[in-house]
């Protein structure tokens, strides 16, 4: 966390390491539950904070691998299931920056954006017959993403996220056409109760991804979520 300082107009410096796990199953087997790819993201950061922004910088490495891939994702529907596999990795710097709240009246608003390169874009399949839709040509991506929040109680709150993702590339591999471009997308609409101590977040959402890894080869994809999220204040 940044340290109190007396100057107001100071920069305040830290560092953080951060760590994310994503699972992706369907309950498609004999125990209704069918892990198919795990995703594994490391950042190493250094944060700046200004009187009204903050910054970071850092890099990041970002993996996926599948799970369970020599059974069918579908044990009833595909007997004579021939096992596949994708890895993906990108790895490389990455920038952002963050506004501090913008308040008016009950009203709170934040900007966020920031950009990323990949050093490393690998992407192994097996069979490898075919590249579509490859990740060896993604070279970085921008990103950014828009929060509105209105104050209705002492302890509730309604808001709404939206997040964008850019990537760019040198080469598609004849990857399926996205909506207008290739890119990752998510919106929310939350309302949070607080605690002294914890937030929870009921939250309904709407997300799309210009390549849904889990398959062999790049292919869209859109879902809803209806979800509870906890954090700690």
């Amino acid at each position: 966390r940044f340290t109190d300082v007396s100057d107001s107009n100071a920069i305040e410096w830290t560092t953080s390491l951060e760590f994310h796990q994503e699972l992706t199953a369907n309950p498609m087997n004999d125990i209704g539950f069918n892990p198919r790819t795990a995703r594994w993201e490391e950042q190493l950061l250094i944060h700046a904070s200004g009187s009204w922004w903050s910054a970071r910088a850092g890099w990041f490495h970002r993996c996926k691998h599948d799970i369970d891939n020599t059974e069918s994702p579908n044990d009833a529907d595909q007997p004579d299931y021939t096992p596949v596999r994708r890895t993906l990795i990108l790895s490389g710097p990455s920038l952002g920056a963050l506004t501090k709240p913008i308040n008016s009246g009950d009203w709170s608003f934040r900007l966020a954006g920031g950009a990323e390169w990949y050093v490393v874009n690998d992407d192994y399949r097996t069979p490898s017959t075919s590249l579509t839709g490859s990740w060896r040509g993604m070279q970085g991506a921008l990103w950014f993403r828009g929060d509105a929040t209105v104050t209705l109680a002492t302890r509730f709150v309604v808001g709404a996220r939206y997040y964008i993702s850019l990537p760019w590339f040198s080469n598609r591999y004849g990857a399926p056409d996205d909506i207008v471009v290739p890119h990752d997308a998510r919106a929310e609409l939350y309302g949070t109760l607080f605690s002294n101590v914890a937030a929870m977040d009921v939250v309904l959402s709407a997300e799309h991804t210009f390549d849904e890894v889990a398959y062999l080869n790049a292919m869209p994809s859109t879902y809803f979520q209806i979800g509870l999220r906890f954090r700690s204040l």
